[in-house]
């Protein structure tokens, strides 16, 4: 069932940039009127987003600033959007943070802001929204994923663990919706794409999953909205990612699985040689 957002309220968070603002515009340009929710830091970037999308859409546009790792960050939000603009259409759960490195070298408080976010903030908006969708018969969650939902990923446990339950999540949630219900929970597993979350992680650009990675952020925004338009419960975009993540990682035996895994979260300057490195590096400069 194709859904349409003409004249809905759309919450999105984390949409100051990324791939929540890609998803915003998408959003925009189909008529809904949109709720943009993202940190207090981020204040002076997200109104000039929503500026900039009133003004080319002719849309109704909000804006809203919380940390969501707070204890009652996201029951304040969903507060705070239901005093000001009433019960929202669709939630797009997009906020997230990530980290780069061997799992016992990461800083405690930001692996238990990653589970509060990443995890604690999608249940509890999901939960606050979804009682009103089921009652009306209506609306839509799309929680932001990733490819690295359907596999470990050295170098990023925890990041990967989190999504894993996201999709876990979201499909258990899809499943305990009354059967007929036209309300929607779908997830976008996007790869790894260069946004500011990754560049926060600390992401080296030869980490092979990334350099694997063939689409840009608006290209990836694009790809999974109009898959959630279509009503479709999972996107993963790129043919390659479809093949990768779909099917090899389903069907390989694990032995094979686990050694190819070891090779992919590496990074390139890990699998090369220095002097070829080196002639790699003095290429791409050449090249830019």
């Amino acid at each position: 069932m194709s859904l349409d957002f003409n004249g809905k309220t759309v919450l999105i968070t984390g949409s100051a940039m990324g791939i929540g603002k890609g998803l915003s515009a998408c959003f925009a340009q189909e008529g809904a009127h949109l709720v943009l929710a993202d940190l207090p830091s981020q204040r002076e970037r997200l109104e000039t987003w929503a500026l900039q999308l009133r003004t080319s859409y002719g849309i109704k546009c909000w804006t809203f600033y919380v940390d969501l790792t707070d204890t009652d960050g996201p029951e304040r939000l969903y507060a705070e959007v239901k005093e000001c603009v009433g019960d929202v259409h669709t939630l797009v759960n997009n906020a997230g943070i990530c980290w780069f490195g061997n799992f016992d070298d990461m800083p405690e408080d930001r692996a238990e802001r990653m589970i509060l976010l990443n995890c604690l903030a999608y249940a509890k908006l999901s939960r606050l929204v979804l009682p009103a969708m089921i009652e009306r018969d209506c609306g839509a969650i799309l929680n932001l994923s990733s490819i690295s939902a359907f596999q470990p990923v050295a170098k990023m446990a925890l990041y990967a663990a989190t999504k894993a339950f996201t999709q876990s999540f979201s499909e258990a949630i899809r499943c305990e919706l009354p059967l007929g219900s036209r309300v929607k929970v779908s997830t976008l597993n996007p790869p790894f794409t260069r946004t500011a979350l990754i560049g926060d992680a600390g992401v080296p650009l030869d980490f092979v999953p990334l350099l694997t990675s063939f689409m840009d952020v608006d290209e990836v925004a694009r790809t999974g909205f109009h898959a959630f338009k279509k009503g479709k419960v999972r996107c993963v975009p790129g043919m390659f990612n479809k093949f990768m993540y779909l099917f090899v990682v389903k069907y390989v035996p694990d032995r094979i699985l686990s050694a190819l895994t070891w090779v992919v979260c590496k990074r390139l300057s890990d699998l090369v040689p220095d002097p070829v490195m080196k002639v790699l590096s003095k290429f791409q400069k050449q090249g830019g």
